[in-house]
């Protein structure tokens, strides 16, 4: 019976590639539901993990953007630092919280929107994932789901 779906229903990622090699964020491995390749690295002390979006391979466009992060962490890192400052004055509840994330994963998953995407944030609370829209590489609207 199930060689009848596999049939009528292929898997259209049976010819992607598992795994690319990248010379700035090294291995990317296809995520196990098969829709993005992951890999992370440390950037000046910090790990980050990326999230690639692409078709049969991760989108140039989205390696390139990752590349920009990478090569400019700093400048990055100080964007994302005073998105940050700017929630935590403008929310009452959590400002203590929201000065203490820092960048987990930075998700590019659409080739067609290369400079768009979502970051995870994480911080003393294990329970909480925080996140926000990165769009036009900026980040904003901050939340989380607990």
């Amino acid at each position: 019976m199930f060689g009848i779906l596999k049939k009528l229903f292929p898997d259209r990622r049976a010819d992607w590639r598992h795994s690319v090699s990248d010379p700035v964020i090294g291995e990317l491995v296809l995520s196990s539901d098969g829709d993005w390749w992951e890999g992370s690295i440390t950037v000046d002390g910090t790990s980050v993990q990326f999230q690639l979006g692409g078709d049969h391979e991760p989108s140039l466009a989205l390696i390139s953007h990752a590349h920009d992060i990478i090569r400019e962490f700093a400048v990055f890192s100080r964007t994302v630092s005073e998105f940050l400052d700017s929630e935590a004055a403008a929310q009452a509840a959590s400002p203590d919280e929201i000065r203490q994330l820092t960048v987990e994963s930075v998700c590019l998953f659409w080739p067609d929107r290369p400079n768009d995407g979502m970051l995870y944030l994480k911080g003393p609370d294990e329970y909480r994932i925080w996140r926000c829209d990165y769009i036009d590489r900026k980040p904003q609207g901050l939340g989380f789901d607990d």
